[in-house]
């Protein structure tokens, strides 16, 4: 009989809130968010990100990121500009300040997964992925 508590769609969702929200917690005293940390992040990976690979990155709507863009630009965090080539692309670089909130914000994250995985093996990390990975593959097929 199925047993929703045996169920990996059930597990990996309250896994994940739980991760998620401890993160945020853990971000609230530094005057951020798991959201605004995470598009500080990737914006930095890649200067000049567009705004849609960006939400495609973060797995969030397009219209979110606009929103969270027009806060981040208020805090002159970032800065949207439009592609030169293309007027329906919009790029978003971060600004001195952004950048070096980056910097600050970073060592954040890394200590948050050090904690999150202490005691576990890289090699128990890399099976978890790869398991991860193979039912995200399952369920895309077709798609």
């Amino acid at each position: 009989m199925f047993d929703l508590n045996d169920c990996i769609c059930f597990i990996t969702n309250a896994a994940s809130k739980k991760i998620s929200d401890e993160f945020n917690n853990r971000l609230e005293d530094s005057g951020t968010t798991r959201v605004q940390w995470m598009a500080l992040y990737f914006i930095g990976e890649k200067d000049g990100i567009i705004q849609k690979e960006l939400s495609q990155k973060m797995n969030v709507q397009e219209s979110s990121i606009a929103r969270l863009m027009d806060r981040m630009e208020k805090e002159n965090l970032c800065l949207r500009i439009r592609d030169d080539k293309d007027r329906r692309i919009t790029r978003i670089q971060l600004t001195p300040l952004g950048k070096a909130v980056r910097e600050e914000w970073l060592p954040l994250g890394q200590a948050f997964h050090d904690e999150a995985t202490q005691d576990i093996t890289q090699e128990e990390l890399s099976v978890f992925k790869k398991v991860l990975d193979k039912m995200v593959h399952n369920l895309s097929k077709g798609n």
